[in-house]
């Protein structure tokens, strides 16, 4: 596990840390300065504040750090979690887009007028992806006895010519389909 997936699981302890440490670090700051200035006016608790000057120091010295250190872990942690989250929705929008697509793909008249080409330019997916997924709708149709083996093959290429994929890819679908169909 990275040290920002740490991070990122423990943001409110990080923020928890970060105050305490900052409450540590004010109250030591504030007792030594309370002290300087006590002795500076020449007061009688100046002798007893400086009996605590050691604590004071020593909670000024591990505090600090300790809470610039808390409270970047809770910053990196609350940035994780948030790009997180916005990664999560552009992928769930440019599903919705590809799912978008394949509808318009769909029509007959979308390749005609030109309207799939627009939408493939908005759509996030690969050629290869493209390719599969309709050459997926296909099958499917295919195997609902829309048409027969030999359209399923010149549809197949014209779905490969018109995402621009290597011909190659062919057989691994004709291979593919006949193992389907043995099952």
């Amino acid at each position: 596990m990275g040290l920002t997936q740490l991070a990122r699981n423990h943001v409110p302890a990080a923020a928890v840390l970060a105050l305490a440490f900052a409450a540590l670090s004010t109250v030591s700051v504030a007792g030594a300065t309370g002290w300087l200035v006590l002795a500076a006016l020449e007061v009688g608790a100046a002798s007893t504040l400086a009996t605590l000057l050691p604590l004071f120091a020593l909670g000024t010295v591990l505090g600090v750090p300790l809470t610039v250190a808390a409270a970047v872990v809770a910053a990196v942690g609350t940035a994780a979690r948030v790009s997180a989250a916005a990664a999560a929705k552009r992928r769930a929008a440019s599903t919705r887009l590809g799912l978008a697509a394949s509808r318009v793909e769909r029509h007959p008249l979308a390749r005609l007028l030109g309207i799939a080409t627009l939408v493939e330019d908005l759509d996030s997916r690969s050629p290869e992806r493209r390719a599969d997924d309709r050459i997926e709708r296909l099958k499917a149709r295919y195997v609902d006895g829309a048409f027969s083996e030999w359209e399923l093959e010149e549809r197949t290429r014209i779905v490969l010519d018109e995402e621009g994929v290597p011909r190659e890819r062919a057989s691994t679908i004709d291979d593919e389909l006949r193992a389907a169909e043995r099952n």
